[in-house]
């Protein structure tokens, strides 16, 4: 899997790798960020699975239904209330036990004038525009045959992938012109490429992501539940899916039976 950051989406100015947690780590009293503003939390419960939302359940039978108590996905209920505000209702948020939380210290910062937690929205928006603004320049610096990721030349020699159809960073240079490096530091960008052409024209399936569940088998070899999955030939290392399992022999009761795991202890 080949996750991608994106600058443009709000981080709280104090957030970082050491102050970020699941859900299922969270501990009481901590000051949790959401919708940009502090929130004390007060308990995490659980769900009972007869009261699981159908989305739950649908993405529980395609992990393969394994144990509800310890699935990473399960739904918890995080109680919160907000910090400045001791005597409001609490808010009750649904979300899985994996979900990753930005945790702030006790002594953190708030913008005087917009009471949010930096950056504050006026401030986030002047940023994101200056980027854009940055980013434009940069695009209309592409030459045809330049990977459109890291705006070096694509040799006859190196694998890379053209998107059909209009270029929809630089019009200007016809069509089929939309060409990335198949490689892990243009993969951001060609994945975002990807989202942005499936969604200039109706019907459109991405190339990058399957809506399936793919299976890897204990020897190597893998299935997905998506007959025209596109993770084939050299495109097989770069297609995501919506869901991943992976059989080994340590994993859970649900997989054991299948013929990879029988024919390992064989």
């Amino acid at each position: 899997m080949h996750l991608r950051y994106d600058p443009d989406e709000w981080r709280p100015a104090q957030g970082h790798s050491r102050l970020r947690a699941t859900t299922g780590r969270l501990k009481p009293n901590s000051i949790l960020v959401w919708d940009r503003q502090p929130y004390r939390l007060i308990e995490v419960r659980n769900r009972d699975e007869a009261d699981w939302p159908q989305s739950y359940r649908d993405a529980w039978v395609e992990h393969g239904m394994p144990a509800p108590a310890t699935w990473s996905y399960r739904p918890r209920v995080v109680v919160l209330r907000h910090d400045d505000k001791p005597q409001a209702k609490p808010l009750h948020l649904l979300c899985p036990d994996s979900t990753y939380w930005y945790v702030l210290p006790e002594h953190y910062w708030v913008c005087r004038t917009c009471q949010e937690l930096p950056p504050c929205t006026h401030v986030h928006n002047e940023a994101v525009m200056d980027r854009a603004a940055e980013r434009m320049e940069k695009e209309m610096a592409i030459m045809p045959g330049v990977c459109h990721g890291c705006r070096e030349p694509i040799s006859s020699r190196q694998k890379s992938f053209t998107f059909p159809g209009p270029n929809l960073i630089r019009p200007d240079l016809g069509d089929d012109s939309a060409i990335f490096h198949t490689r892990n530091g243009c993969a951001g960008s060609m994945k975002a490429y990807d989202e942005r052409w499936a969604a200039a024209e109706e019907g459109r399936r991405r190339y990058f992501y399957c809506e399936g569940t793919k299976t890897v088998h204990h020897d190597g070899t893998g299935e997905c539940t998506t007959p025209d999955c596109l993770a084939t030939g050299n495109l097989a290392d770069w297609v995501e899916h919506k869901l991943w399992i992976q059989h080994h022999p340590r994993s859970g009761p649900e997989v054991q039976g299948c013929w990879c795991l029988a024919a390992a202890a064989a």
